[in-house]
């Protein structure tokens, strides 16, 4: 099944934050500002909307919602960890997009 790259953001997106529910147009323009036809074919694996995914994220400021009594918060340590876990998968130096809150060591063996 083919999905367009503004269906592969939103999933992206989700994966690394589940309560990360964006409208489209907010998807379109950080495509778009990516250089990315919203609506072209994804490439699996793209690491160019996982980019954008953490840009996304990285810009997710609610920290409560209540939809029918459920209160939604979003942990950031947890969203920090999954950002730092795709940018491991896809290769991409995690300190771009963790900079304000996270050092990551590439190798500590001279620390000792």
């Amino acid at each position: 099944m083919a999905r367009t790259n503004l269906e592969a953001l939103r999933a992206k997106c989700k994966l690394i934050c589940d309560t990360c529910y964006v409208d489209d147009d907010v998807l379109i323009d950080v495509l778009y500002d990516s250089g990315i036809e919203a609506t072209g074919n994804a490439v699996p694996n793209d690491v160019e909307i996982v980019k954008a995914a953490i840009v996304v994220v990285k810009g997710w400021v609610e920290s409560n919602r209540s939809e029918g009594g459920i209160n939604v918060s979003i942990n950031r340590e947890a969203v920090e960890k999954n950002i730092l876990f795709w940018c491991q998968r896809f290769g991409l130096d995690a300190s771009e997009y963790l900079t304000d809150s996270m050092t990551v060591v590439q190798d500590g063996s001279n620390l000792y």
